[in-house]
């Protein structure tokens, strides 16, 4: 649910998005390990930290 809806925010496909979060290390980094955290937050709330620090990451890479 994270990933469709980041990738609903930023215009693209969810498999889009999906490779860029791995690309970056993000799924396992971000998601896995904050898994009972983002749970705690709303799915929209969850979406706007998984995409800015999407960005945040690519920017720096």
């Amino acid at each position: 649910m994270a990933i469709e809806s980041g990738a609903k925010k930023l215009g693209i496909t969810g498999k889009t998005m999906f490779d860029r979060l791995q690309k970056q290390g993000l799924i396992h980094n971000r998601l896995f390990k904050r898994y009972e955290e983002l749970h705690t937050q709303s799915l929209d709330w969850v979406a706007e930290d998984i995409c800015e620090t999407l960005l945040n990451w690519e920017a720096e890479s």
